[in-house]
């Protein structure tokens, strides 16, 4: 029984989107602010199959083989973005290339298939699949910043207005009882691109013109913002009220009630600009498919050498980077056993912030009094292997870090080795000063398996990306312990203090949460 006429080309496009879907996967996953992506790819399907039945005829043209070609060298050129993304799977600017290749060949071969008046017919589903991608670093970060700011500027009047003192540092808020930041509260970016999702959504759905779709998606923004400095006003409020546990208790179901509040409102105003409006012309409703001319499916040759090229891109990969593992040895697993038996334990919350900007699998942060009544504060962060790349926990050290949280780097003393429970572990050793305190830091950075061989630097810039990519080293496993004490007098009293803790934290074998 021969195969449906579309089933070929149906095979080769889902094929060649899905490695991108499954590394999008994982910031879908870990960070709550690109939580929607999942919705995407199916929406997305939506979105075609309403253009579907008003498509134009068929008009391929000549060049069928040409064209068979054109879109086996695309996949081709497409194979070293999976090679690079296998070493740097958070490496935005490779993901965005990879997505707008993958859209470019679609649509390519929608041209293929039906020719030009396809592809311009049904290139918005196509590209609304970009949504799904998370925004390059650059562009984020400048928005949140943006937001954060204006957010806590406009808190802050709020507060004023109900008698509630507050002011304003950068992005905290300084109340009676303490500072918060707008990081904890939110500014809003998640229900932003949330909001525009659903904007471009309902705009294609009811057919808008172009200026009702640029009418819905500001008024998207417009009631996202607001709904979100309201959900920060709130929390300031509970904070100066009843304290911080109380506002930490608060804090998701206020950004629950946000969703809840912005998504209906911005599909009342869609139902409400669909009143009265000539929907926009998706394609020529009135013609139907000729006869004379029918659709350039690809064959199931075709289809079978574009279906190659994808089983050998990723078959290359994996052996690539195989090859390069032989060298590479296994490390004694360990984890930690946490101190909760002692009367000063006290869990450090991790925001949403940080974990979605760390990326890691799993994390946990307390802190707790010694014996000699020195303050510790210690993280542990894990990274399963394979959804990240292996340089990224080195782009988060607390000479990186701690700075941007006030701290000035006093020094870094020489690299240490502590033997605990039949193991080597290395610390990198600081010193730094925050209000005339003096704080030691511990940072160590245990690798699954190791190369063998020493590896080039790994900063996270594109040539240190692009090295890994050529050493054949990607993500196998790796965890953070970062400790942190504040009290001992020199440099040595806080080496022999963290020689006295380490005893009881580390644990062999299976991780202990």
């Amino acid at each position: 029984m021969n195969a449906p006429p579309l089933l070929p080309t149906t095979a080769v496009l889902a094929l060649a989107w899905l490695p991108l879907w499954i590394q999008l996967r994982s910031d879908w996953a870990i960070n709550p602010q690109y939580a929607y992506g999942f919705a995407v790819p199916p929406l997305a399907l939506a979105l075609l199959a309403r253009r579907w039945p008003t498509r134009p005829a068929p008009a391929p043209g000549p060049g069928g083989r040409d064209l068979t070609w054109f879109l086996f060298g695309a996949l081709v050129l497409l194979a070293p973005l999976r090679l690079i993304e296998e070493a740097n799977p958070e490496w935005r600017l490779v993901l965005w290339a990879h997505a707008a290749g993958l859209a470019g060949f679609t649509l390519a071969l929608f041209q293929h298939v039906g020719g030009a008046a396809w592809r311009r017919h049904l290139t918005f589903p196509v590209l609304f699949l970009l949504v799904a991608v998370p925004w390059p670093v650059w562009l984020e970060q400048t928005v949140i910043q943006n937001l954060m700011r204006g957010v806590a500027s406009v808190t802050v009047e709020l507060a004023g207005l109900v008698d509630l003192p507050a002011l304003r540092h950068g992005n905290l808020i300084e109340i009676s009882t303490g500072l918060v930041g707008v990081d904890e509260a939110c500014s809003g970016v998640r229900s932003v691109q949330t909001t525009l999702m659903v904007a471009l959504f309902l705009g294609e759905l009811y057919g808008f013109s172009g200026a009702r779709r640029t009418g819905l998606v500001a008024a998207g923004l417009l009631i996202a913002l607001p709904a979100n400095v309201g959900r920060t006003f709130f929390l300031v409020w509970v904070a100066a009220r009843q304290g911080f546990d109380a506002m930490h208790r608060a804090h998701d179901g206020a950004g629950m009630v946000v969703i809840s509040l912005v998504l209906p409102t911005l599909w009342g105003v869609a139902l409400w600009l669909r009143r009265g409006a000539t929907p926009a012309p998706t394609g020529n409703s009135a013609e139907t498919p000729s006869t004379s001319a029918r659709p350039r499916w690809l064959t199931v040759k075709s289809a079978a050498l574009l279906l190659a090229v994808l089983a050998l891109t990723e078959g290359g990969t994996e052996a690539w980077y195989r090859a390069h593992e032989q060298t590479i040895v296994a490390n004694q697993r360990w984890a930690i056993a946490w101190p909760t038996t002692q009367s000063s334990f006290d869990e450090v919350e991790i925001s949403d912030t940080a974990r979605a900007l760390l990326r890691c699998d799993t994390g946990r942060g307390a802190r707790w009094l010694d014996a000699q009544a020195h303050q510790w504060q210690m993280y542990f962060l894990r990274w399963e292997p394979g959804k990240n790349s292996a340089q990224l926990a080195k782009g988060h050290t607390p000479d990186i870090c701690l700075p941007g949280t006030g701290h000035r780097l006093r020094a870094e003393h020489s690299p240490l080795r502590l033997p605990v429970r039949g193991l080597e572990l290395p610390f990198r050793h600081y010193e730094f000063e925050a209000g005339g305190r003096t704080l030691f830091v511990f940072y160590c950075l245990w690798e699954d398996r190791s190369p063998t061989a020493a590896s080039g630097t790994e900063d996270g810039t594109s040539g240190s990306r692009l090295d890994a990519v050529r050493a054949g080293r990607r993500h196998l496993g790796q965890q953070v312990l970062e400790l942190a004490v504040e009290g001992p007098a020199t440099a040595a009293e806080s080496v022999a203090a963290l020689r006295g803790q380490l005893e009881n934290l580390v644990a062999r074998g299976a991780r202990v949460h």
